[in-house]
């Protein structure tokens, strides 16, 4: 009777089958040798129930983590049993408890192996399917990059092939009439008197048609030097936030004062209002900025009237604000300028390149006619001083 067996030999199963659970998943073949010959023994000699559930479970999760040839071992050998033990007990005893007996046996050896087995394929088929969308999504990405290699690597060879090339011929032709006056005067010098020759060299150094051949000279090799970096980059693998030499808003003073014999031509005042030290940001934020103050006074000579123009540069705690403001065209035939009209709804591809450089960082751009200052145009633009991946 059960009541009459030790209570020891009762517990003692049940903790050996425990520590058996423990290391169910780390040692299946371990755990479910060690489960078959406790239960074979307590079968043997008091027959109880709680074991046995024990063992159930170390048939499913050795069914589950086990190997291959674990999982193909339980497959067999629980049938095997079943069937040997329903055979048994049909030839010794009734044929009704035998094929009930045999059931109960199967429900407890062949079922869970059997559920493990289910749950075992299903999630090694959800596994291989993550594991195929995962290569698509290496391939698809794969086939990005090399598009946009290719794109890259396609637009580069236009910009030096055909941008490039202009802008070397403007160099050069612009030099070539820089060293003929400068030949030519020269000459004349030789043969003139020492106050006449002083005079011509003075009179040759306010010449606006000379000092806007110096301008343009200066302004092509650099296009050209800023062609050449940006061929480099499209040929190159690096993205945009790599130390590349690119624009600083340290150089904005720089060009600005690039800009000022120009805007002297056409009677423009150009002032700044730059921070002494501008705050660190990164090299995105930086391009971006340079670009927009760059197209904006090249709209600014293109475009404005005769009068003052403000290039202001403010750094707060979290934005950096650009603005730009001068006077606008007047629609007068005796001047260069356009009207206000055509300033307004032109061709828009330089708003539209610094709207969409202002987007891309996270910050706002505004241009337009100034409401608090008539008469003046505005470009504003506010960029984040951190740029969000």
């Amino acid at each position: 009777m059960a009541s009459d067996i030790p209570a020891w030999q009762a517990v003692l199963p049940v903790l050996v089958l425990c520590t058996a659970t423990a290391f169910r998943s780390a040692l299946p073949p371990v755990a479910v040798a060690v489960g078959t010959v406790t239960v074979t023994v307590e079968m043997t000699s008091s027959g109880g129930l709680v074991p046995v559930l024990i063992y159930t479970d170390l048939l499913y999760a050795a069914a589950l983590y086990g190997a291959t040839w674990l999982c193909r071992v339980l497959q067999f050998g629980t049938v095997a049993v079943t069937i040997a033990t329903t055979v048994t007990l049909v030839a010794i005893s009734d044929r009704s408890e035998g094929v009930t007996t045999g059931v109960i046996v199967a429900m407890l050896l062949i079922s869970p192996v059997w559920t493990g087995l289910l749950i075992r394929n299903h999630k090694e088929r959800a596994d291989a399917e993550r594991e195929r969308a995962a290569q698509i999504n290496r391939l698809a990405e794969l086939d990005r990059k090399t598009v946009l290699q290719t794109e890259r690597t396609r637009m580069a060879r236009e910009l030096h092939d055909l941008v490039a090339n202009h802008l070397s011929a403007i160099a050069i032709h612009s030099s070539a009439v820089l060293s003929l006056t400068e030949a030519k005067r020269t000459a004349d010098s030789d043969g003139d008197l020492e106050g006449e020759a002083g005079a011509k060299a003075a009179a040759a150094a306010d010449d606006p048609i000379l000092q806007a051949l110096a301008v343009i000279r200066e302004n092509s090799v650099q296009g050209l030097a800023e062609m050449r970096r940006m061929v480099v980059l499209l040929r190159s693998d690096r993205g945009v936030d790599d130390d590349w030499d690119r624009p600083q808003l340290n150089a904005l003073g720089a060009l600005v004062e690039q800009a000022r014999p120009a805007a002297d031509a056409a009677a423009l005042t150009l002032h700044t209002d730059f921070p002494e030290n501008f705050p660190e940001v990164s090299s995105v934020i930086e391009v971006t900025a340079y670009r927009i103050v760059q197209e904006a006074l090249t709209n600014v000579l293109k475009h404005a009237s005769a009068g003052r123009v403000r290039i202001r540069c403010q750094a707060g705690a979290e934005q950096l604000t650009i603005t730009v403001d001068s006077p606008l065209a007047r629609p007068d035939p005796r001047t260069r300028q356009h009207p206000v009209e055509r300033l307004a709804s032109g061709a828009g591809a330089g708003l539209t390149g610094m709207s969409e450089r202002a987007a891309l960082v996270g910050g706002l751009f505004d241009a337009g006619p100034d409401r608090t200052a008539p008469g003046r145009w505005r470009v504003r633009a506010v960029l984040p001083l951190t740029q969000n991946s």
